[in-house]
């Protein structure tokens, strides 16, 4: 009997250890998770600076993006961000358009090419919780 309880104790011990071993295993992280969401973007050295929304969303694991104009809605064709590098292309109406720049926390900073010229492009993540006390300047 006793020889009974100490193995039945050291087959639920062995368990408890498998269980919380598992528990304890680190679970993949999303590596687009910081990208996802609405970001202010402004497109400087053109005439007039340009500015909107762009939008990083993930649908079955796959990326997409959304530029939001003055004049209306851009969807990106191909959005790619490794290791904080964006690439993408947009097609505005026959025009081919890229983003290429890099992330660091909130901001990112690149430029934009269309029909041969670079602009610089600036983005600050859109404000979770609107505070009079933080604002952030793109420029």
């Amino acid at each position: 009997m006793k020889n009974n309880n100490i193995r039945n104790f050291a087959l639920l011990l062995t368990v408890i250890i498998a269980f919380s071993s598992c528990a304890s295993m680190k679970v993949a992280k999303d590596p687009h998770a910081q990208y996802i969401g609405e970001w202010d973007y402004v497109v400087l050295e053109l005439p007039v600076d340009i500015d909107g929304t762009f939008v990083v969303s993930k649908e079955e694991g796959v990326l997409k993006g959304t530029m939001i104009t003055p004049m209306g809605e851009l969807e990106i064709v191909e959005i790619k961000i490794e290791e904080g590098v964006l690439k993408a292309e947009v097609d505005a109406d026959g025009n081919f358009i890229e983003l290429e720049g890099t992330f660091e926390g909130d901001s990112y900073s690149g430029f934009l090419f269309v029909q041969g010229a670079e602009f610089v492009m600036k983005m600050k993540t859109k404000e979770k919780v609107h505070s009079p006390y933080k604002k952030t300047q793109l420029h």
